[in-house]
């Protein structure tokens, strides 16, 4: 049995300018990965059929008979017809939760499938697949850091060009990166959405120099991170998400801003919302002197306790 433990990501500024296709200019995106995993694991099965377990279960006979499309286009990809057994479970649901879970999926079912086939594949190669069978087979609305981010783990400066993607590892103290694991907290909206819906809404939208202006925050976040106040990366969450709220009018709705202005009041100097938007999770950056209110005035909200992981999908090889 081959299993493949996968990260989850935090994507802190620059997400939508991942999408090269309607831009003339670089986009840029900071993200991480962090300690919520999916995992994936392949066997043998005994009756050379296909079986995948995981929020439902499929028993087929031909991988074409795969209701799942992204491990059926997956397997086609890859040129496997039956004969496996697979199993997929996270550490937090996979349906709209802003934290990259589709992608991460695929990384570690491609993962599993390199150690399996013996392939090979690089990191780079394998985030590469992801995209062809995520962007150009299935056709969804989405760009190419969360496909990048869980092929490359840790914390990155990912840039995006039509000619080349580029992961840049960001290197900081950790003392630095540590102070700023302490200053963010992650909360649970309870809602959950469909992204596509949100991300048709985007990809729609012809304002470009608003994708721009999100684009060029990361070098800023970047900056502090590495030289400046680290307080000041809370006001650079806040600039992305009040420009990231203007390219949808799904990308918030009156739920979710009343928690984003909870937790402001609360004492956050900034925040947003993972993700697509419409739902999913909050990250707020809150200043430590403004910590312990914040913490009182905002539990009547599901906290998310998490740390940074400084790896990509691993693997396992039970025999």
């Amino acid at each position: 049995m081959i299993i493949s433990k996968t990260p989850f990501r935090i994507s802190f500024v620059g997400g939508g300018s991942d999408n090269i296709k309607k831009q003339n200019f670089i986009g840029q995106v900071v993200a991480t990965t962090i300690d919520k995993f999916i995992y994936v694991s392949l066997n043998n099965n005994f009756n050379k059929r296909l079986r995948f377990s995981y929020s439902k279960t499929e028993n087929v006979n031909n991988t074409k008979d795969l209701k799942h499309e992204m491990l059926r286009e997956t397997f086609n990809y890859f040129k496997i017809k039956n004969g496996l057994e697979i199993n997929s479970v996270g550490d937090i649901p996979s349906s709209g939760s802003g934290l990259g879970s589709s992608s991460s999926f695929l990384v570690g079912l491609i993962n599993c499938i390199n150690k399996l086939k013996k392939l090979n594949l690089s990191k780079k190669k394998i985030a590469e697949i992801a995209c062809h069978i995520e962007i150009k087979i299935l056709k969804k609305p989405i760009g190419m850091q969360d496909q990048y981010i869980a092929a490359f783990g840790g914390f990155n400066h990912i840039t995006f060009n039509k000619k080349k993607v580029l992961v840049k590892k960001i290197k900081v103290s950790k003392t630095r990166i540590k102070k700023l694991e302490n200053n963010l907290f992650l909360y649970y909206s309870e809602i959950t959405r469909k992204s596509k819906k949100v991300l048709d809404r985007v990809k729609k939208n012809k304002n470009i120099s608003i994708i721009k202006k999100i684009a060029q925050l990361a070098p800023k976040f970047i900056y502090e991170l590495k030289f400046g106040n680290l307080d000041k990366l809370g006001n650079i969450l806040h600039e992305n998400w009040k420009l990231k709220k203007r390219l949808s009018i799904g990308t918030s709705n009156k739920e979710l801003d009343r928690i984003y202005r909870s937790g402001i009041s609360a004492g956050a100097s900034g925040g947003k919302l993972l993700g697509a938007g419409g739902g999913g999770f909050f990250l707020f950056y809150v200043p430590k002197i403004n910590q312990n209110n914040f913490k009182k005035k905002m539990n009547i909200f599901r906290y998310i306790p998490f740390k940074f992981f400084n790896n990509c999908s691993v693997l396992t090889n039970l025999k």
